[in-house]
């Protein structure tokens, strides 16, 4: 992203969702990715309705995790420069959010919509809001690791852990609570086998407390590292 030396007033979230959505969608590697995992785990268990859901979910909650973070540590150069240019973090940190949302869901209602359209599941709302909740804790994971870990290697074995650990540890036990994408589980089980097996009302619980957790982390390591005096060589950007 190219800072100008002078900004007409200070630039809301709404075009920094759009930049973060057009840089995205640029990235057509990353973006078949980001499509096609989540299908290919859904179709390696077709005959099996439940499992085959839990395998988009969980392709749903890895890649756009994925993709929320690389997009974070990718403005780590570039935002210092920006809030010189008269740009607000916090602008920079809504919009990014914004665009990642945006993309996450619409990757989601597709995702619904295909569910709905090939397998019988008893409570087609709960599948959607499954769906919803699971990009909407991907994303904050996303910007919160990146906001954290700048070493791209760090960021992505975290990344690994946290869904090694969602696929085999058992959902009723203290552990499988602490993880992140336990609302996902927790919710898929309501909308597959029934109120019997789960509480969708624990299971947004969860998600809301993820969700404000991760957000805590982003917006404090964000303003820190943007509230720093900046170092020269970024201040003048690189010499020709």
């Amino acid at each position: 992203m190219t800072v100008h030396s002078t900004l007409p007033g200070r630039p809301g979230p709404r075009i920094v969702a759009e930049m973060t959505v057009r840089a995205l969608v640029r990235r057509r590697v990353s973006m078949a990715i980001l499509v096609s995992l989540p299908l290919l785990l859904y179709v390696a268990r077709h005959d099996h309705v439940g499992q085959s859901i839990r395998g988009l979910l969980f392709g749903v909650s890895w890649a756009v995790t994925t993709v929320a973070y690389f997009a974070a540590t990718a403005t780590w150069d570039a935002e210092p420069r920006l809030c010189l240019g008269g740009w607000s973090w916090r602008n920079l940190l809504a919009g990014r959010v914004a665009g990642l949302l945006a993309l996450g869901w619409s990757l989601a209602a597709a995702y619904v919509i295909l569910v709905l359209v090939d397998h019988p599941v008893g409570d087609g709302a709960a599948v959607a809001i499954d769906f919803a909740v699971t990009a909407a804790v991907s994303v904050v994971l996303g910007t919160a690791l990146g906001a954290v870990f700048h070493r791209e290697l760090e960021g992505a074995l975290v990344i690994f852990l946290v869904a090694a650990l969602q696929s085999v540890v058992d959902p009723d036990t203290v552990l499988a609570h602490l993880i992140p994408f336990w609302s996902s589980r927790e919710i898929g089980t309501y909308a597959i086998d029934g109120p019997d097996m789960a509480s969708l009302t624990s299971g947004l619980l969860h998600a809301a407390v993820v969700v404000v957790a991760c957000s805590a982390v982003a917006l404090v390591a964000l303003h820190r590292r943007l509230r720093r005096p900046v170092p020269p060589e970024v201040r003048s950007g690189p010499q020709p």
